[in-house]
């Protein structure tokens, strides 16, 4: 679904839909849903989250690509700049919303950094805690299969990411009453 919008204008209308629903989840699918809550939730490990919406949001812009290989290295035509996708228009949109995301590009983090391999679930990333890289890649991997829309699932990422700022906010604030 290539909506003709640039990506950051697609980021911010996304946000203001999912922004009216946050009561709402949209994915229905309880596999789907138990790997993206792995993905968004994790306190350890930050990147993924920063990959899948880097990936969500290149396959919106550009339709035509897999959105398992975001490596250019892969030199496919189908490839395309998962890191270019995340520092030019991931890092403002993380910014100004506040998302409890890595505040720099997920692509330079061990896992991801110097990879020019198509991101399949029996990829081996090595990482801290491994399931969060299992999830992220059969995200991946579904979103291909066409078991779910990248649309669905960049809008229900994001719902997760302000759900779960705005859950961080209410706990500060009552620590904060409480002192």
């Amino acid at each position: 679904m290539n909506t003709g919008m640039p990506p950051a204008e697609l980021l911010e209308a996304v946000y203001a839909r999912v922004a009216t629903q946050l009561d709402t989840p949209s994915i229905a699918e309880p596999t789907i849903r138990e790997w993206l809550d792995v993905v968004v939730r994790s306190p350890q490990n930050r990147a993924p989250v920063r990959v899948l919406l880097a990936a969500l949001l290149a396959k919106l812009d550009r339709p035509t690509i897999d959105i398992r290989k975001p490596y250019t290295a892969i030199g496919s035509a189908d490839s395309y700049s998962g890191r270019t996708y995340d520092e030019r228009y991931l890092t403002a949109f993380i910014q100004t919303h506040r998302l409890p995301c890595n505040t720099t590009t997920a692509f330079l983090t061990p896992a991801f950094r110097n990879r020019n391999i198509v991101l399949t679930p029996d990829v081996n990333l090595v990482g801290r805690p491994p399931n969060v890289y299992h999830a992220l890649l059969q995200l991946l991997n579904s979103v291909h299969a066409g078991a779910i829309s990248a649309d669905t699932l960049l809008a229900e990422t994001i719902r997760q990411l302000v759900v779960l700022r705005d859950e961080r906010q209410r706990r500060l604030a009552a620590i904060l009453d409480d002192l």
